[in-house]
């Protein structure tokens, strides 16, 4: 019989994994994690105007006044070192890893409403499982992407004094921090799939299911 429960628990696990994965999403293709020093005095400047850089692209303030975006990963992975670190490159394959990962999490919280098990085992744990993976592959991200602000681009953008973990003049911008929050909530959503898997199977559910009901939906 074909039947779909919803209860406040497997709500909250599936709001939690979806905004941590459109957090993971804006951390991966915006050039904000570091925002290099204001430059000049306008008073009239947007911050928004300032140089940055992400893992794989970079906004840059042009001598002649004008704004350019866009990607410096010309030839993806097999970019030369000089221009895309190597730290960066790591970066960006588990970022993009734990982001694929994440996202089909998304579906699996769905199909936990009609489904409880697959092959014997409990969809809600290996999507716990997986949902703890693709953390792992954010923070080695995360861990990853300073290790490579001793480059030359880092230095041109926040000073010759930018090393690993210390980025000089720049600052930390809003992509590294919804990588850091989408982390947070990966984790979080981890484990609110034990409660809601708990939820799916209490009695008043189960003898609704028994009664005939189709939707089942219990706070």
């Amino acid at each position: 019989m074909c039947y779909v429960i919803i209860t406040s628990a497997s709500l909250v696990w599936f709001l939690c994994s979806l905004v941590a994965d459109m957090l993971f999403a804006v951390a991966l293709v915006t050039p904000r994690w570091l925002v290099g020093p204001a430059q000049g005095t306008d008073s009239t400047s947007s911050p928004h105007r300032q140089s940055s850089v992400g893992i794989y692209t970079r906004c840059k303030v042009m001598q002649e006044g004008g704004f350019q975006c866009g990607r410096f990963d010309l030839d993806g992975l097999a970019t030369d070192s000089s221009v895309y670190p190597s730290e960066w490159k790591a970066a960006m394959f588990f970022v993009t890893l734990g982001f694929s990962i994440l996202s089909v999490t998304v579906l699996l919280t769905l199909i936990t409403c009609c489904r409880q098990s697959a092959c014997g085992k409990s969809i809600h744990n290996m999507t716990a499982c997986a949902q703890v993976v693709a953390g792992i592959c954010m923070m080695l991200g995360l861990f990853l992407h300073p290790m490579g602000w001793r480059a030359n681009r880092i230095q041109r953008l926040c000073g010759m004094d930018a090393e690993p973990f210390y980025p000089a003049d720049c600052s930390i911008g809003v992509s590294f921090y919804c990588g850091i929050i989408g982390l947070l909530l990966t984790f979080t959503a981890a484990g609110i799939s034990l409660k809601a898997e708990s939820s799916n199977m209490r009695t008043r559910v189960r003898r609704r299911v028994e009664a005939g009901s189709k939707l089942v939906c219990i706070p």
